[in-house]
């Protein structure tokens, strides 16, 4: 008798969750071309509405070792986004995307407010409450629900963590074109480590002068050093841009599988902590991403870091694989560009006895080449900011990391109000094929729950078409932004690592 009371409870609460997920997807499906300027069709509603996946009449008590392991995943980010969402309501620092007047959550109350919401909702189950806080999410929701993975300290004790855990020989942080970055390194690298000793050196001599010496070094030391540039050894460099939504740096969960690539490829990791919303909103995060990698290709950043780049791959994770993307549009741009300054500088040579004088002045005024990556690794990526509904957005709409709430806020808060969404530095999904082609060889790693998988799918098969090497994986029951999830041990995520390390291993 006891089991079947088990069994029918257990039926009851998948029906329960199965109508509560339908429901949610019928209003996300049916509210579309209701916006002002949709540019949806109205057989588009009809079409998505039969994605929504149908509930078969077994039961599904029973579920495989992956799903379980979904499930679990699923039921912690509800308890998080629940116990935040009312610890806000209670310490009256929740805020609404129409709200003209904005009161902070109290530091001091917030995480008792939180440890009170989490053991109340862990009782009672946080899933009705998650999916209510997520569908009217604001920036202060945001913020304070990823944002602890970004505090000073617990960066500072996951790379004092990393040392000890992982072995890191290097794990330390420096400036790079006037923004903090993490440095990271498997085994030793003596110039790193020489030029990480005097970085500290000159920190303690000139703590309240530093930015200005960092952002100035153009017009001093790096003028001083210029010419021995080329002296510097080479090192292979893995450029990490981390998820977070732009409200957070992911660092913590990375460090782990940073430090296996390190140790992989024989490469120095440099994370740059870009500037994070709300304060900084579009281009503040990938203006300083461009002059992080322009002042390390230029050799700028040689005398910071004590080598130059070798090989280059630039990675990136959800928002930060939006990034990463972006970076590489931007370079592509240049590279165009600077097709079009060698075509006029070529028309532009004098001719007769001045002919080999205006020549020479004409190069030096040159700049240096731009140098495309020689890889691009993106996981989950944010491609497309402009809200557009598509299949894998309407059936991931109950993603444990990325409901759909999220995905309006994220968009909202990193872009200008009326600003083009469709912009390809802001949406790298809308590059056009030109700049496409210029692409480095890609490698996209998704899920085939995540809600931003079409447009992987979709941005992987153009690179295809503009001939670039690109390729796409799909891991099973795995969440949003799931790279970190391989060194807590789950198969699905650590066997999608394995095919990222061999692959970094191959563009190397």
């Amino acid at each position: 008798r006891g089991w079947r009371i088990l069994g029918i409870n257990a039926r009851l609460t998948h029906t329960t969750t199965a109508l509560e997920d339908w429901q949610h997807q019928w209003v996300l499906v049916t509210s579309i071309g209701s916006g002002a300027g949709s540019q949806q069709q109205p057989g588009d509603s009809s079409q998505l509405l039969e994605l929504i996946e149908k509930q078969g009449s077994k039961s599904l008590v029973w579920h495989s070792y992956s799903a379980l392991r979904f499930l679990l995943i699923k039921r912690t980010m509800d308890l998080l986004y629940a116990s935040v969402g009312a610890a806000l309501e209670m310490t009256k620092g929740r805020s609404t995307d129409d709200s003209t007047e904005k009161k902070p959550a109290s530091r001091i109350w917030m995480p008792i407010a939180t440890a009170a919401a989490a053991t109340y909702y862990n009782v009672l189950g946080p899933s009705k409450k998650s999916a209510q806080i997520v569908s009217s999410s604001s920036q202060d929701f945001v913020k304070n629900a990823w944002g602890v993975v970004s505090l000073p300290a617990v960066k500072n004790l996951s790379l004092q963590a990393s040392r000890i855990l992982k072995g890191a020989a290097i794990a330390d942080r420096i400036e790079i074109a006037g923004v903090p970055c993490v440095v990271l390194s498997s085994a030793l690298c003596p110039p790193l480590a020489t030029a990480l000793k005097r970085f500290r050196r000159q920190q303690e001599r000139e703590t309240s002068h530093l930015s200005t010496i960092m952002e100035g070094a153009e017009d001093s030391a790096f003028n001083r050093h210029a010419v021995h540039v080329q002296d510097y050894p080479k090192q292979n460099i893995i450029l990490h841009l981390t998820g977070g939504g732009f409200f957070a740096h992911t660092l913590a969960g990375d460090l782990p599988y940073l430090l296996d690539w390190s140790r992989y490829t024989k490469s120095v990791i440099i994370c740059p902590e870009y500037a994070l919303l709300p304060e900084h909103r579009y281009p503040s995060a990938i203006d300083q991403t461009s002059n992080i990698y322009s002042s390390i290709v230029s050799g700028e950043a040689g005398l910071l870091l004590g080598f130059r780049p070798k090989h280059l791959i630039v990675t990136g994770e959800a928002a930060g694989g939006n990034l990463a993307a972006a970076l590489c549009v931007k370079i592509c741009m240049q590279k165009l560009d600077e097709a079009l300054d060698d075509k006029a500088f070529d028309g532009a040579l004098p001719t007769g006895e001045m002919q080999y004088e205006g020549a020479s002045r004409l190069k030096q005024q040159k700049t240096p080449p731009v140098r495309i990556p020689d890889g691009l690794m993106l996981s989950c990526p944010m491609l497309d900011m402009s809200l557009e509904l598509t299949p894998s957005r309407v059936r991931g709409t109950n993603d444990p990391v990325l409901p759909s709430g999220l995905i309006k806020t994220i968009s909202d808060s990193y872009l200008v109000q009326g600003m083009d969404k469709t912009d390809p530095l802001a949406s790298p999904f809308y590059a056009n094929d030109e700049i496409l082609r210029l692409f480095p060889p890609t490698l996209i790693c998704s899920t085939d729950d995540d809600p931003l998988l079409d447009d992987s799918v979709d941005f992987n098969a153009r690179l295809k078409r503009s001939g670039v090497e690109s390729d796409l994986r799909a891991a099973h029951h795995m969440p949003h932004a799931f790279w970190g999830l391989s060194s807590a041990g789950f198969p699905e995520a650590k066997q999608v690592m394995v095919e990222c390390s061999s692959w970094l291993q191959m563009h190397m």
